[in-house]
């Protein structure tokens, strides 16, 4: 897990000076605090920092040559089939001087000429300089695991594992879209856009070929669609319980071996939740010495007797953190800067970060994370709920039908009312959940000549930009810490599993209550739990959905004059008594959403230190 960073000119007028690539190297050191690399050229820069996983020799550090000195690479993540990659490519004449997937990676590209991207399993984002041709490929892994920033100006095209890096190298000009939509409810992060005009994400599963500076060819390598087929569907649909958890069992196993792979110690995060501890039951099988962490969040929220069970049936020693409220509001502007924007929509960030500094005290590199087993296996409690919804919307929809041939004002009125204000804010955003649906669906269609059932895209839909926000606070606070996270659930068969399994292994009804308390005779990841039966107690089993449960932002009383001579007031314009206005009409709710994207703009636009941020919101904000 490392950070990268490139700069290509149009055509090889000019060269980078080595002082001014020094500083992407300082700003990504906490993404790679064990070594730097720097090479400049004719038209080229290239940074690299390195956290060192898999083969610690220096001979591993990037950026990586390969043989002939044409092609270099800069590379972030964990190529998990790496292996057996390599054992193709050295039976088609490839030989390798270190034990490492970055080298396996090169080759693979080179010799595939930067197709076939789709036969990479793990956690990738990379840029591939061609010396020859002064050219660039840049790819991102199919879920957005890893990210990839990218400009494109005028004189030359900047890449980067985190926008904070591009801006010392562009206009910084902010984007009035991306932040109205966020003041309007949406939460971001965007897909392809970022809080700067000229800052682009590269989104999942895409890769890109930029020639002498200028972008020549995007292209989508991989869709979530591919994961659907029918045949697998109906095949797993035939199978019996027992069958469908034993392959679930195996699956599984697999891949946490697969994530596993390290020449240095994997830990684990230890939530008490179902999908943690059976990752963690698993991981023992290959680790009997794992070292498991815990992030305790004081109150009527805590999971920690939960996490100290599950550690004494392992038989492992449970590391602890406490998180208080004063941590909610202390940690906002760090959390904020490595974030990138406005965290509002996971508070959880805040344990998130405090247990990745835990983690790192006890010299761990990489963390297995239950991650993506809700979105895989359906663990959110509303999601029962949605076919009782769609069918009340259903009729209601009927009747609206039939009152608007009777009544035409009534469809004038229903039209303001149920879509205006939710079409303006996603017209804002470039509806970015909107057409990301429709096209998944779209595909799926063309692929296999009819609709998937609303029961059985549940998963599909959870596994696009829902997920995309929580791998991208994986990613963001891990790294803060110098951590690499792990995610067994995304792996790429057994993504393909979850995707195909029939909704009766995901959802069932039961005439027992396991203390959901929204749904007591329903069960949620029923496979998960009836394998965690296998490997567990059955009180950690069948223990109900919290994951990092907080409620600290929702006890936040924040004090109007906050928003005084602030980013806020700056940027909409406002003299000091519309300030006080809209300081003083707020709801808690929208205060809080302005709060944070106050304090990214006094990071971003001002250059406020973070202590000195901390100290206003702590004289500002309270938490009841």
């Amino acid at each position: 897990m490392c950070g990268i960073f490139g700069i290509l000119y149009h055509g090889k007028k000019s060269t980078p000076d080595e002082s001014l690539l020094k500083q992407p190297a300082k700003l990504m050191t906490h993404r790679g605090p064990d070594y730097s690399g720097i090479y400049n050229n004719n038209g080229i820069g290239l940074v690299h920092t390195r956290l060192s996983i898999l083969d610690l020799n220096p001979r591993s550090n990037q950026p990586f040559w390969d043989a002939s000195g044409r092609y270099a690479l800069v590379y972030n993540g964990e190529i998990y089939n790496f292996k057996e990659l390599r054992t193709e490519l050295v039976r088609n004449g490839y030989e390798f001087v270190t034990s490492s997937d970055t080298e396996v990676l090169l080759y693979y590209l080179i010799a595939h000429k930067g197709k076939s991207l789709y036969k990479l399993q793990g956690m990738f984002a990379f840029g591939l300089y061609d010396s020859h041709e002064n050219s660039l490929l840049l790819a991102r892994d199919r879920f957005g695991i890893k990210p990839l920033y990218y400009s494109e100006g005028t004189e030359y095209f900047t890449f980067s594992s985190e926008q904070k890096v591009l801006l010392n190298w562009i206009d910084k000009e902010l984007d009035p879209l991306s932040i109205s939509s966020y003041v309007q409810g949406f939460g971001g992060p965007h897909k392809r856009h970022s809080f700067y005009k000229h800052i682009s994400i590269l989104p999942p599963g895409c890769v890109m070929r930029i020639n002498n500076g200028r972008c020549s060819e995007k292209e989508q390598y991989f869709s979530l669609a591919k994961f659907w087929n029918s045949t697998y569907h109906y095949s797993l649909d035939e199978c019996n319980d027992n069958q469908l958890v034993d392959k679930m069992d195996e699956l599984l196993q697999a891949s946490i071996q697969r994530h596993m792979i390290s020449d240095t110690p994997v830990g684990a995060l230890c939530s008490g939740g179902v999908d943690s501890s059976i990752v963690m039951a698993l991981a023992t099988k290959v680790s009997s010495n794992l070292a498991i962490f815990h992030a305790d969040v004081v109150g009527r929220n805590s999971e920690k007797d939960a996490a100290i069970q599950l550690s004494k049936h392992l038989g492992l020693d449970l590391n602890v953190v406490s998180v208080t409220d004063s941590d909610f509001i202390a940690e906002i502007p760090k959390i904020t800067y490595h974030y990138g924007q406005p965290f509002i929509y996971h508070p959880n960030s805040v344990p998130f970060l405090k247990v990745t500094e835990l983690v790192k005290q006890h010299n761990v590199k990489a963390i297995l994370t239950g991650e993506a087993a809700d979105e895989c296996y359906l663990g959110y409690s509303y999601l029962p709920t949605e076919d009782i919804i769609a069918q009340f919307n259903n009729r209601l929809s009927k009747l609206r039908k039939y009152i608007s041939r009777i009544a035409p004002i009534d469809r004038i009125l229903f039209q303001n009312n149920f879509s205006y204000s939710k079409l303006s804010m996603n017209l804002h955003n470039r509806f970015e959940i909107d057409v990301e649906t429709k096209q998944l669906m779209d595909e799926i269609k063309s692929h296999n000549g009819h609709n998937v059932d609303n029961k059985d895209y549940k998963t599909l839909r959870l596994l696009g930009y829902h997920l995309r926000t929580l791998l991208h606070r994986n990613d963001a606070l891990g790294m803060a810490s110098s951590i690499e996270a792990r995610f067994p659930f995304l792996d790429h068969d057994l993504v393909g599993f979850a995707v195909n399994l029939p909704y009766r292994a995901k959802i069932r009804k039961s005439l027992y209550a396991y203390g959901e308390k929204k749904h007591p005779f329903i069960v949620s990841k029923w496979i998960i739990r009836k394998l965690a039966d296998r490997y567990l107690p059955r009180t950690l089993s069948m223990r109900p959905k919290q994951g990092f449960p907080t409620d600290a932002f929702e006890r936040m009383k924040i004090h109007p004059d906050l928003f005084k001579d602030s980013f806020i007031s700056d940027f909409f314009n406002l003299t000091a008594s519309e300030s006080e206005y809209l300081g003083n009409s707020a709801s808690d709710e929208f205060k809080l959403r302005l709060m944070l994207l106050d304090v990214w703009g006094r990071i971003n636009v001002h250059d406020h230190d973070l202590e000195h941020i901390s100290q206003d919101l702590r004289k500002y904000i309270q938490i009841h």
